[in-house]
């Protein structure tokens, strides 16, 4: 009987530490990718680490945290252009992060002293031109905040206005239904504002205005031509461009886009040696 007790203990602890493998192996699988890219990173192998996070991306999509842990993966590799793509990615899918904003600020101001090293003592701007008051007040409404926000002030308005209508209708004292009407107004105004304010920073999100040099050095020409003049002195990947204009083949397809730096730095670069934000 003893043994027979014991079989049976024995069998079952047995299949309880085959199930309890099984569930941990199925947790392992399903959280390796994560832990392995930072397993990588934390190694000092930047390299297969972005590559580990890029593969990420790809099954799960994008998210502010991990654009961030491919751009500090490539920063640390020394591939500025990728590092300030995918910063630049990250910033617009969550631009109240600090972190993100900072890390963008500062490797943005690396690769403005590599283009002002270029530049060999000439007296020409590198950095990008200042914001007009319009343009200050469109990157305020869309970059400064993320559509959602917009969305869910609006929404909360929405709902204050109901509340307000009910107040104006159904009450009888004279101050209350005042408030009601007027506060009424307010709260329609500002959902309707919200609501144009999410739809900007959407089309913002949404816009393909905006690259990143990737090549490591290059120039800008005065024409969509491989035989064209430098209209610039050679820049550094990581530089960021406005898009102002792109030239198609035959097919369609953008050849070149003709960039902004600034007021001292326009031109055409090929297609192949920048990626767009």
């Amino acid at each position: 009987m003893k043994l027979n007790y014991i079989l049976k203990l024995t069998s079952k602890l047995l299949a309880s530490l085959l199930l309890g493998l099984a569930i941990s192996s199925a947790s392992y699988a399903k959280e390796s990718p994560s832990a392995l890219a930072d397993t990588l990173y934390l190694q000092g192998e930047y390299a297969k680490a972005a590559e580990a996070y890029e593969s990420i991306a790809k099954v799960d999509g994008d998210s502010p945290q991990l654009l961030f842990n491919l751009a500090n993966a490539y920063a640390q590799s020394g591939d500025l252009g990728k590092a300030i793509l995918y910063y630049s990615r990250a910033h617009r899918l969550d631009p109240t992060d600090k972190e993100i904003k900072n890390n963008l600020e500062y490797f943005a101001s690396k690769v403005e002293d590599s283009n002002r090293a270029e530049l060999r003592g000439k007296k020409i701007s590198v950095s990008p031109d200042h914001d007009t008051f319009f343009q200050s007040v469109r990157n305020f409404i869309c970059a400064d905040f993320p559509m959602d926000m917009w969305a869910y002030i609006g929404a909360f308005a929405f709902i204050a206005l109901i509340g307000l209508i009910a107040v104006y209708l159904f009450c009888s004292d004279v101050r209350l239904r005042k408030f009601g009407f007027f506060g009424g107004i307010a709260a329609f105004f500002v959902s309707l504002i919200c609501v144009v304010f999410a739809f900007m920073s959407a089309s913002y999100y949404d816009s393909h205005d905006q690259a990143v040099l990737i090549a490591y050095k290059t120039e800008l020409l005065i024409e969509p031509s491989s035989d064209a003049k430098p209209a610039s002195n050679l820049l550094c990947q990581g530089t960021r461009f406005d898009i102002v204009a792109e030239e198609t083949d035959v097919e369609g397809v953008p050849t070149w886009y003709k960039v902004r730096l600034n007021s001292d730095i326009e031109g055409w670069i090929r297609v192949s040696d920048v990626e767009i934000i």
